[in-house]
């Protein structure tokens, strides 16, 4: 059993080469948050990989692979959406308020034990709801999301009816536009555009209080300016939403 913040900046060794790879910089979970599924990574340079868990062969005072063969490139680099649990906030359906999550305990095979707040430790099985905040269950009467589901009116069930004599406009066949017009050239659709994450907008703040990595290495001390560095060094250990929350106007 281990803590996630002991796998946190952890250096991954490559036991075919004897080189390593880089650092654990933060984690994957499935969607129920029941197992780490990837380890993010960041070699040297900077550059941000992943790799699955189910090719790490040990885990101790290092992260041990086999090979380089299975860390690929970060497919989603929005971390947005880089799963893990971390800092979101847990109330019970009671209405009680647990604090946020600050750590997770993790067993050797990379499935969650149970979760950690400040005031409370909670195993997977208690969560009811884990979207935007994580909501549990910390009676001893089973309880499902389902139960809360908002039951279906009249209105409703007449807005779901099948809609009946829509009008559908069918598009002219481009066989008949290059018949009638040997001229005529289809234009190539423009690409969507790529939404690009921007948290320069913290640059000149001021930290509200001391933010740690997990592995209780200081990203800024509080009252201390924001510059690029600790934007570099908050999104490299996962806590540019701690940065975020906890800054105010210099």
């Amino acid at each position: 059993m281990k803590l996630l913040s002991e796998l946190i900046s952890k250096k991954v060794l490559n036991l075919y080469s004897g080189k390593l790879e880089g650092l654990v910089i933060d984690a994957l979970f499935d969607d129920k948050y029941q197992r780490i599924v990837k380890l993010k990574l960041s070699d040297f340079d900077e550059e941000e990989f992943e790799i699955s868990t189910k090719n790490i062969y040990s885990v101790s005072d290092i992260v041990s692979i086999k090979n380089n063969a299975h860390i690929t490139s970060l497919i989603n680099k929005n971390e947005d959406k880089y799963n893990n649990p971390i800092l979101k906030d847990v109330y019970s359906v009671s209405g009680n308020y647990y604090g946020k999550i600050i750590d997770i305990k993790i067993a050797d095979n990379f499935k969650v034990d149970s979760f950690l707040t400040e005031v409370l430790t909670f195993t997977p099985r208690q969560i009811v709801n884990l979207k935007d905040n994580i909501i549990i269950n910390t009676t001893n009467k089973k309880i499902k999301l389902s139960n809360f589901k908002p039951a279906r009116t009249f209105t409703s069930l007449l807005s779901s009816a099948p809609q009946q004599d829509k009008v559908t406009i069918l598009a002219p066949q481009i066989e008949n536009l290059e018949q009638t017009n040997p001229n005529y050239t289809l234009s190539p659709l423009a690409s969507p555009p790529k939404i690009i994450g921007n948290n320069d907008f913290l640059l000149g703040r001021k930290a509200d209080k001391n933010i740690y990595s997990l592995n209780n290495e200081l990203i800024i001390k509080k009252d201390s300016q924001i510059t690029k560095k600790h934007l570099e060094l908050a999104k490299r250990y996962g806590k540019l939403a701690e940065l975020t929350i906890y800054s105010k106007k210099a």
